[in-house]
């Protein structure tokens, strides 16, 4: 290569800044990351599913009963509450593929300790430590899904990722039971361990990072150039409106909460006052979770067409018919029919929540306001049991399903009084033209400011260099 063919180096030739209106990327499509992400999270999720239904099989062989089944469970809400805002804030300052790396890994070794554990104990510690490492696999996979989707599509590969997530939650126990009746007891956390180990590998092999150093660099000297403080604090990263924002982690919490709070009273009712079996009762949560899987992508089309807020009431309202239909309805297919909508109602707003929290959110920020969103709603999986243990006497079974009801009826209401559709919309002609404008402004200066900070650190001889390159190119 010639002398002149050489490219120019920084603080050598400044050359003719040169402004680009698009940049098309050499990097692969946003269908080509997302597709194998969604299977990397949908295979945790059938691993998390397999062990479910056996984890009391297993304590029960280890001298332990309810009470630490129980403890476990709380044990690994706890966790996921307390650390998925601190893993979503560490995913936007480092990166969001260690978190899914570390996730899926953490799941491989726990199912790999789980039969191994020597006491009940063991078991409460492992899960609680699964629970703290595996907090960033959702927050870091939905900053990857607004990284990568447009803003047209977001929604609807949100509702694909979580879809992948409700399909393994439900297969992974069906198979799980299987394993542990037709094999050994170990069968399930083994094949759990395995789809742990495949979601690893695919993840290394085809999710890369999304947030890489350049872009964390690029963000933080556009903040140095706006004369914006480092953005350390919790309270800094909320997104605006504030209200909206409070108002998504209040829904979230609602949901969680009412869910738990009717679950143990549940239970008894459809035994002990419905008379059912276990199969009925297992085909019952069967059709839930189907329709709220099938309601994903649904829920992430319709979030697209139709705008968040639409979709969040219309999925409160069919999610919130689910109680006044336990409290006041006894035939079973009324009640498969009430858990099918419920579920869909379900897969609907949790899909229009999670889109909106990413239409709020600056980029920066993403996956530590996505564990933000993780720890409402684990709030309100803990928080339910607690409370049902006190007023489940006083209010008996019908005015707890109806209680719950009454919270989500609240909680639809907020919704078309407080959210908002906060998507960019067409603009005209001239406006795209003003912000181009404004763009190219600020590439100018951010380029003037380099060649500045480039020549403040060169030595007095490579500055004299520099200026009699520049003289030459002239």
């Amino acid at each position: 290569m010639s002398r002149d063919q050489t490219p120019p180096r920084l603080g050598t030739n400044l050359g003719t800044i040169v402004f680009v209106e698009r940049v098309a990327g050499s990097g692969p499509g946003a269908a080509a990351v997302l597709a194998p992400l969604t299977a990397c999270v949908a295979l945790g999720m059938t691993g998390s599913g397999l062990v479910l239904p056996v984890f009391a099989r297993r304590l029960h062989e280890l001298g332990a009963g309810v009470g630490a089944l129980g403890l476990m469970t709380a044990a690994y809400a706890l966790a996921q509450m307390v650390a998925s805002p601190i893993l979503g804030s560490l995913a936007d300052r480092w990166g969001r593929r260690p978190f899914i790396l570390l996730a899926l890994a953490t799941a491989t070794a726990a199912n790999l300790a789980y039969p191994r554990a020597p006491a009940a104990t063991a078991m409460i510690v492992i899960y609680a430590l699964e629970g703290v490492l595996e907090a960033g696999l959702v927050p870091a996979a939905m900053g990857a899904v607004a990284a990568l989707a447009s803003e047209e599509r977001r929604a609807r590969w949100v509702g694909i990722v979580m879809g992948g997530m409700g399909a393994g939650l439900v297969t992974g126990p069906v198979l799980g039971g299987l394993l542990y009746d037709r094999v050994s007891h170990a069968a399930p956390f083994h094949a759990a361990a395995v789809c742990g180990a495949l979601g690893l590998l695919l993840a290394l092999i085809r999710v890369p990072e999304t947030r890489t150093r350049a872009v964390r660099q690029r963000e933080k000297l556009r903040r140095q150039w706006a004369g914006a403080p480092p953005e350390t604090a919790l309270a800094q990263s909320f997104p605006s409106p504030r209200h909206v924002f409070f108002a998504l982690l209040g829904i979230d919490f609602a949901i969680a909460f009412a869910y738990a709070f009717i679950e143990p009273p549940l239970i008894f009712h459809v035994y002990d006052e419905l008379g059912w079996s276990t199969t009925r009762f297992g085909v019952l949560a069967g059709a839930y979770g189907l329709a709220m899987v099938l309601g994903q992508a649904l829920g992430g089309w319709l979030g697209d067409r139709w705008g968040r807020r639409p979709l969040i009431f219309a999925g409160l309202v069919l999610y919130g018919s689910l109680f006044p239909g336990i409290a006041f309805l006894s035939g079973y297919p009324l009640l498969i029919a009430v858990a099918s909508l419920a579920g869909l109602g379900n897969a609907l707003v949790m899909t229009g929540l999670s889109a909106h929290y990413l239409d709020l959110t600056a980029e920066e920020h993403r996956s530590r306001v996505m564990g933000i969103k993780r720890a409402a709603s684990s709030l309100g999986t803990v928080v339910g049991p607690l409370l049902v243990a006190g007023l489940a006497g006083p209010l008996g079974s019908r005015g707890v399903f109806l209680s719950a009801g009454a919270l989500v009826a609240l909680s639809a209401l907020l919704s078309l009084l407080v959210l908002r559709d906060v998507r960019r919309v067409p603009r005209r002609r001239h406006e795209v033209d003003q912000e181009s404008d404004s763009r190219r402004a600020l590439a100018a200066q951010s380029t003037l400011r380099g060649i500045v900070l480039k020549a403040d650190v060169l030595t007095p001889e490579r500055r004299s260099r520099a200026l009699y390159n520049i003289r030459r190119d002239r």
